[in-house]
């Protein structure tokens, strides 16, 4: 559904561009999940056999889509809590975000345990379903706050790990906070009158760029640093963290999450679209996505090939780069959606009414398709990434726009109730 932004100079103005590139980003996040049994990932339920141009795909999507979509949610959070109460607006929240967290946490993350067992124990199940999912479960009732084990460790010992939803529960940290913020600083979220629409120019554009870019970069970098200083035994960069397990994020990217939500709210609050100030000037963005993407991609290359010291210089190069890159690749997609996608067509809404959905459903279809093309091994890696994608993308929106939308309470009965067969029949 289209959001409205607030114009104190005139009529309301619709940004619909930004409802359909989060719908093209949900995209972005089926194709990278529907990747990962093709990249080399051995913590993933399935692995099967990898490709380069996989493993150049994921690498692009990880780059960048929860950053923008951080950044989308961002800008259309004060003219969400202006619309209700600060009470409404957190209890819409929860409906909203918790509700499908909670559900699809207890139904949907243990299958990926489950899974990887089977996959890891020569195609046959060694334990029931039901107690892998007590196991889970139980797990998630300890309030460890700390750095979570490596990912094969934890798929190994069924940790709790909320998969795919950590993105619904940071979400849901950032609103909060949000709401507090502006329960005591209303003032902070004033909304300025646009000034007078100029086009950007290549020097305010690489300004944004690169502002973004370092911050983000110097942020992350001293968050890591950190984490090394005061956790023994880490060596993982790309560590998670748990808070009391009701938050998990990666520690080098929850600076750079928080950068980008942060940034979406100044984007309205200041009126950056109607100014003219933002996205910038599309074909700067262009140039410095090019660059920034051509050593983004070089360097995840040459870290696949490099060892010892080598190894740890180019990993600390290409995490720099991929700051730079988000940057880029938030600011190029963002001036494209607006110069040519900024249309709300019958297909457009439709897309954009189903994304959310798209994205809570497509997990169950990429683990199904990936487990059962394993045993395929006449089939081409990459064909079977194009099933498995277009199949889950398929899938998907199918089940948002004929269940999952029309039906919500049906859609909860219907998984507890497959819920409860999994637990009965699937045993040793």
């Amino acid at each position: 559904m289209a959001k409205q932004t607030e114009n104190l100079n005139g009529p309301s103005q619709r940004f619909v561009f930004l409802d359909n590139l989060r719908f093209l980003l949900v995209v972005g996040v089926v194709l990278q999940h529907a990747g990962m049994a093709y990249n080399g990932s051995g913590w993933w339920p399935v692995t099967d056999d990898s490709s380069l141009i996989v493993v150049g795909l994921v690498g692009f999507f990880d780059g960048f889509l929860m950053p923008a979509l951080f950044f989308i949610s961002g800008y259309f959070a004060i003219p969400s809590i202006r619309k209700r109460s600060i009470g409404a607006f957190i209890k819409g929240k929860f409906k909203r975000l918790g509700v499908p967290w909670l559900v699809c946490t207890l139904f949907i993350g243990p299958i990926l345990p489950l899974i990887f067992h089977y996959t890891h124990n020569g195609l046959r199940l060694t334990r029931s379903y039901r107690e892998i999912w007590i196991s889970v479960m139980g797990n998630a009732l300890n309030p460890d706050i700390g750095i979570l084990p490596p990912m094969q460790a934890v798929m190994q010992n069924d940790l709790f790990y909320q998969r795919y939803m950590w993105f619904i529960g940071v979400l849901i940290g950032f609103f909060l906070m949000f709401a507090v913020i502006y329960r005591f600083r209303p003032a902070w979220f004033t909304v300025t009158a646009p000034h007078p629409a100029t086009p950007s120019g290549i020097g305010s554009t690489l300004k944004l760029f690169l502002t973004v870019g370092l911050t983000t970069a110097v942020g992350s970098t001293l968050l890591i640093g950190l984490m090394f200083v005061t956790t023994s035994g880490v060596t993982n960069p790309e560590a998670w963290f748990t808070l009391g397990n009701i938050v998990q994020f990666r520690v080098s990217r929850i600076f750079l999450h928080t950068a980008y939500f942060t940034l979406g709210i100044l984007a309205f609050k200041h009126s950056w679209i109607q100014s003219g100030r933002f996205p910038g000037h599309w074909k700067t963005w262009t140039v410095v996505f090019t660059l920034s993407f051509t050593t983004y991609y070089m360097l995840m290359f040459l870290m696949r090939i490099a060892s010892g010291e080598m190894e740890k210089v180019l990993g600390l190069i290409f995490w720099l780069s991929l700051n730079f890159f988000t940057s880029a690749a938030l600011g190029l997609s963002l001036s494209l959606a607006y110069r040519y996608w900024n249309r709300a067509t019958k297909l457009n809404r439709n897309l954009a009414a189903n994304a959310y959905n798209l994205y809570l459903a497509h997990y169950v279809f990429v683990l199904v398709f990936q487990l059962l093309l394993l045993r395929f091994f006449q089939i081409p890696v990459l064909l079977k990434y194009v099933l498995v994608a277009s199949i889950a993308l398929y899938g998907g929106y199918a089940a948002s726009r004929v269940l999952i939308n029309p039906c919500p309470r049906l859609t909860v009965i219907l998984m507890s109730l497959a819920f409860g067969a999994m637990l009965i029949l699937i045993h040793p």
